[in-house]
């Protein structure tokens, strides 16, 4: 078994976000090459990070102020916006939240985009080069894109939960008041809604399917006791004979939101004889929180509240395997867990249940109910003899809880990106368990759903934030 454990950092994080107001913009064309000897940029409100010849993209808190003071230093023509003048410069620039002003010195141009006021604080460090192409959360309403130096380069408002690319142009996420999902252009338009009216989706997963279908959960309460048969007898749980429970299904849904095929989570599985971890949770008894599609005729699901994963056949309905929770004639042998080997339980609370391209299963378990710290498990998979192999275990000594929500993913250089779950804290961590990016939401109560890939360049994030806000022309006076 490989396990990673990462050391406690021994410096300080340096905050790059905190009280961020500066704008993120984009490079002119050619614009590639060095800045003019001395050149550098200060403003106030302060930029973050602090000015480096090598970070393109700033952002400041410009609301904070009805003007942003904006300083170069060194000699040459500087192009702030459409304006060209020769530098050292200080000139006084009112921007509004999420517009950018680009600044070019040389061959070299640098974009400041101004966060809303509302914005989380947040800091971000670099300590080391990340193997990301950003990280994509969704933190107190907000959808943001972080780029690898730490800086919010795409936002949108109203992302609530689940966000993610369905593609390197289209972006989406959980919408809760209609309870669907809202699949949009990086300009922020809307293109499509999944879900919603009489197929409420449920805000914890949605996969884009290859034939161009959506798999979503969707949940329920059966009709109980009006159909006895879709009750339950949790009588051994100290609840009613006929209970009623709240179920969730798997749907998948053609682009005109039509139910192709459904799977209900409570036909095939008698919740009155799994671990006792949850029963405080009724009726939510399940808890589905992801999805995915396997690429051969088979969904892998997580519930939460059975401390399970489960793999289905799409073409039976079957229960093909288990993983973790009770144990079942379904249930995979365990071997080189740490805490199996010792008879305690697999994982606890568990989310984000993923095949990766290795073909390897990777989750974040939130040790919920095991009473432990969060961690990131690997598996490899061998459903002809029944057995699962722990390949690999990430911890953070930062994290010490992680009491809802959270991903892993083990990217294809070998680093791990996590978010912690219910703490606030991002991190991408090479092989070794050195961290290599930490961002951090300091604020009670803000923490992201989950981390997700970013598919698209920084230039096209930059153009679909323009196109959302005008650039800054530059000082007028």
């Amino acid at each position: 078994m490989k396990v990673v454990r990462i050391p406690v950092m021994a410096v300080l994080l340096v905050a790059v976000g905190c009280l961020s107001t500066a704008p993120i913009g984009i490079a002119t064309a050619g614009a590639t090459g060095a800045a003019s000897p001395g050149f550098s940029i200060t403003t106030t409100p302060a930029l973050r990070p602090t000015f480096s010849p090598s970070v393109k993209d700033y952002a400041i808190r410009c609301t904070q102020a009805p003007t942003t003071a904006l300083v170069t230093t060194g000699t040459g023509p500087v192009q702030i916006g459409q304006t060209v003048r020769n530098g050292p410069v200080s000139v006084k620039l009112p921007l509004i939240a999420g517009q950018e002003v680009k600044v070019t010195s040389g061959g070299s141009a640098y974009n400041i985009r101004c966060l809303p006021s509302d914005f989380p604080h947040y800091s971000a460090t670099v300590t080391g080069t990340p193997q990301a192409t950003g990280y994509f959360v969704t933190i107190a309403g907000y959808s943001v894109m972080f780029d690898t130096d730490g800086v919010p380069v795409w936002w949108f408002k109203k992302g609530y939960s689940d966000a993610k690319f369905f593609s390197p142009t289209t972006v989406g996420w959980a919408e809760l008041k209609h309870q669907t999902y809202q699949i949009r252009s990086l300009d922020g338009k809307l293109l499509h809604t999944v879900g919603g009216g009489s197929v409420p989706l449920d805000p914890h997963d949605l996969q884009l399917l290859p034939n161009g279908n959506y798999l979503a959960i969707t949940d329920a309460y059966p009709n109980c006791p009006g159909d006895p048969a879709q009750c339950v007898d949790l009588s051994s749980w100290g609840q009613s004979s006929q209970a009623d429970i709240y179920n969730n299904s798997i749907v998948e849904l053609d682009p005109s939101n039509n139910v192709v095929w459904h799977w209900s989570l409570a036909d095939h599985v008698d919740v009155a004889t799994e671990n006792a971890n949850w029963r405080n949770a009724f009726p939510d008894v399940f808890h589905m929180n992801s999805i995915e599609y396997d690429g051969n005729g088979g969904i892998i699901l997580s519930a939460r509240h059975l401390d399970a994963v489960y793999r289905i056949d799409m073409a039976t309905g079957d229960v093909t395997w288990k993983l973790g929770g009770t144990t079942t004639p379904q249930s995979l042998a365990v071997t080189g867990d740490e805490y199996v080997a010792s008879g305690g339980q697999l994982f606890s609370g568990q989310h984000d249940a993923r095949l990766e391209p290795n073909g390897t299963l990777t989750l974040h378990d939130n040790g919920s109910r095991a009473n432990r710290a969060p961690r990131a498990l690997q598996f490899s998979i061998d459903a002809t003899t029944m057995t699962a192999t722990e390949l690999a275990q990430v911890t953070d000594p930062r994290a010490p809880t992680s009491p809802y929500t959270g991903s892993a993913e083990e990217l294809a250089g070998g680093d791990w990106v996590m978010s912690w779950g219910g703490n606030g804290l991002v991190t991408e961590l090479n092989a070794q368990g050195v961290p290599q990016m930490t961002i951090k939401f300091p604020e009670i109560g803000v923490f992201s759903y989950r981390d997700a890939d970013v598919d698209a360049p920084v230039s096209a994030l930059r153009a679909g934030m323009n196109a959302m806000v005008a650039p800054s022309a530059g000082p007028t006076g």
